[in-house]
Order: structure tokens, then C-alpha cells, then sequence
């Protein structure tokens, strides 16, 4: 087994990534395509090559084992951190539970149960139908509150970034349903965030609603 918990190392390819999972490649391949698994690509002339930092593999590990529906025996013997020795995967766990709260608002169809989660002057941009939209974050509230519960939304993390004080949240919704969503919806939504006083606030949602 490789050593862990070694912050800013890499894995420079598949067989790396799953031996450090202590899973099969083919297991490590369909996390990263079903399940958000943080590996990144190198793009070359003939083909690309992979490579994942092993901080985020920890981080998304233990965010994997802690959500509900996680099956425990693909959640044994994954990585996991201490939080006290990584600051990354502290702030890495408090921006995944400002996210959480976007995602209640949205499942309910509560516009003011996602608002603790967004900076006050935050704003939204993107197409729904082939129409672009933008302006307040207000106009998001809104229209999740008009839209009403959507219960079954499947979210998944396909990216999260931290830099600092400013981190990039690339969700993925499937299964949207609702007044004004329709059945069985998709959404591609990427958030920006500031930690503000402690906190960190979504200041921007970038959306684009597919065509079904």
C-alpha cells in the first residue's frame, strides 16, 4: 500500500489511484465517472494521463463513507484522515455542508431554507431551454420556492476546488421534478465561494438545464 495522508503528493496514474483505494482500476474508473473521484488529466498529442492529489482523494473518501446510501462494504477500508492535521479537508467539509443546505432548499422547494447558504449580494447566470438568465440570487430563491419539493434530486459533487479563501463547486442534479421543472430533469450547476468571517458563502451560481 502507498503512503497516505502525505498533503500535495500525487498519484501519477490508474493503477496508483486504485492501489491506493485498494480497489481494481475498473472500480476506480466508474468512481470517478458516477461517483465525483478527484482525478485530474494531463493532455498529451497521442493520449492523456491521470494523475489525482492524494489530500483530495482523502477528502472525498471521507465525504463518501459519512453520506447516507453509501453501502459499507464499498465504504471499508477507504482512507481516511485525521481533519485535525489537514486544514483542507476542514474547509473541504464546510463547503460541502454549505452545499448540503443549497440542496435541502432545493429537494424541499424552499427557497429561504437554501438562503443561509449564499453570500448576501450573490448573483446566477446560465440557460434553461436555450434561454440565458441572469441577475439576484433572489430570482433563484424564487423560483425553487414556485417549483415546490423536489424529493427524488440525485446531487453529486463531480469537483470541488479550494484556493485559499475562494473555492469552485461543480454539482451535478439529476432527477428534478417539480411545477416548473418538469419530470426527471437535469442540471449542470457550478458555484463560486468566499469564506466570509469563518463561513463559507456561495457568491455566484453558473447553471445550464438540459434539454430532455
Amino acid at each position: 500500500m502507498l503512503e497516505r495522508n502525505i498533503p500535495q503528493k500525487t498519484l501519477e496514474s490508474w493503477k496508483q489511484i486504485a492501489a491506493y483505494l485498494d480497489r481494481s482500476e475498473r472500480t476506480v474508473r466508474r468512481w470517478e465517472a458516477s461517483e465525483g473521484l478527484p482525478v485530474h488529466r494531463r493532455e498529451h498529442e497521442k493520449q492523456d494521463t491521470v494523475f489525482a492529489f492524494r489530500h483530495e482523494i482523502e477528502a472525498w473518501s471521507r465525504l463518501r463513507t459519512r453520506c447516507s446510501g453509501t453501502p459499507a462494504t464499498e465504504a471499508e477500508g477507504l482512507p481516511r484522515a485525521n481533519p485535525s492535521s489537514n486544514t483542507y479537508l476542514l474547509e473541504h467539509d464546510a463547503i460541502t455542508r454549505t452545499m448540503h443546505c443549497y440542496i435541502a432548499g432545493a429537494r424541499a422547494g424552499d427557497g429561504d431554507l437554501m438562503r443561509p447558504a449564499f453570500h448576501p449580494a450573490a448573483t446566477m447566470s446560465g440557460y434553461c431551454q436555450g434561454v440565458e438568465y441572469s441577475g439576484s440570487i433572489e430570482h433563484v430563491f424564487k423560483w425553487v420556492t414556485e417549483n415546490g419539493p423536489a424529493p427524488n434530486i440525485n446531487p453529486r459533487f463531480a469537483r470541488i476546488e479550494i484556493i485559499e479563501s475562494i473555492a469552485v463547486v461543480h454539482l451535478e442534479v439529476q432527477r428534478w421534478s417539480g411545477k416548473l421543472a418538469g419530470a426527471n430533469a437535469r442540471a449542470s450547476d457550478v458555484f463560486t465561494l468566499l469564506k466570509c468571517n469563518g463561513e463559507w458563502k456561495i457568491t455566484h451560481k453558473l447553471f445550464h438545464w438540459h434539454d430532455q
